[in-house]
């Protein structure tokens, strides 16, 4: 007679394969939950150290004044060729590369540059940006910058929007409002004018990197993000592309449509003109 055999009543060890496509879907759901919480609070981190990055730049901007006389560093027009606030003079174009020695080369210039000696170069480059620019359109874009090493530009009011013969601004620094915006995030969608040279126009556009749900498509497509900005006292602060594009700062006008502002205000304050403006 054969014994009798029992089954084993051990506990199983094994998951079935329901119950592990139960946890595959939780796991998917926790992160579609969290991830979008993840990214903002990394967004957010990025803003505080672009916003440290622009206190730095003023502060080295008050520096040099102080060293030259109360004049303010220069913020360079049409090319690379004048010695400015981001680099020394006859910096190499970077336009159409974006391989390591030519950054390399430009960040050499940056310490030469008017500021280098107050700060550290690396300050000039958006956190987020430089997050960006490594994949998808906005590395396409990055390529056709010719300054590959800052976020940022210079308000052409201290020189009237025009190029001076002198290695510093036209104006002294007292001669201007200290409200006046004098950095601030530069629009990369439009690499081949706002990165050209250190020095832009208000209606030349402002990034939105910060806080945006998508890439905008040009300078007038409003995505819900922000800029950082530097005014002349020294302070550093957001503000939004639709705050931006309004009469009371940079106007109604894209360029390079006519622009259309109540001046002068902080965004268009050239002494030289009026309105502020041109």
């Amino acid at each position: 007679m054969k014994a009798h055999q029992c089954r084993s009543s051990a506990p199983r060890n094994a998951f079935t394969l329901i119950e592990l496509l139960v946890v595959i879907a939780i796991i998917a759901i926790l992160a579609g939950l969290l991830l979008p919480s993840l990214g903002k609070a990394k967004d957010r981190a990025r803003l505080s150290t672009d916003l440290n990055n622009i206190k730095q730049i003023m502060l080295a901007t008050h520096m040099f004044v102080n060293d030259n006389n109360d004049y303010m560093p220069y913020p360079v027009w049409d090319g690379t060729a004048h010695a400015c606030w981001v680099h020394a003079a006859n910096m190499p174009d970077g336009a159409g590369r974006d391989d390591q020695r030519t950054i390399e080369t430009q960040l050499d210039f940056a310490r030469r540059g008017q500021l280098g000696p107050y700060l550290d170069v690396k300050v000039f480059m958006c956190p987020k940006d430089a997050a960006d620019i490594t994949r998808g359109v906005k590395k396409q874009r990055y390529k056709t910058r010719s300054i590959k090493i800052t976020s940022y530009c210079f308000n052409g009011a201290i020189i009237s929007y025009v190029a001076q013969p002198t290695d510093t601004a036209k104006y002294r620094m007292s001669a201007l409002r200290p409200t006046g915006l004098l950095l601030w995030e530069a629009n990369e969608d439009m690499t081949q004018y706002n990165f050209n040279d250190g020095g832009n126009t208000p209606h030349e556009g402002i990034s939105q990197r910060h806080a945006a749900t998508k890439i905008a498509r040009d300078q007038k497509d409003k995505v819900g993000g922000i800029a950082t900005f530097g005014n002349i006292s020294g302070s550093a602060f957001v503000i939004t592309l639709r705050k931006w594009f309004s009469p009371d700062f940079a106007g109604t006008g894209t360029w390079p449509d006519p622009v259309r502002f109540n001046g002068p205000n902080d965004a268009w304050y050239n002494p030289a003109a009026r309105d502020g403006g041109f």
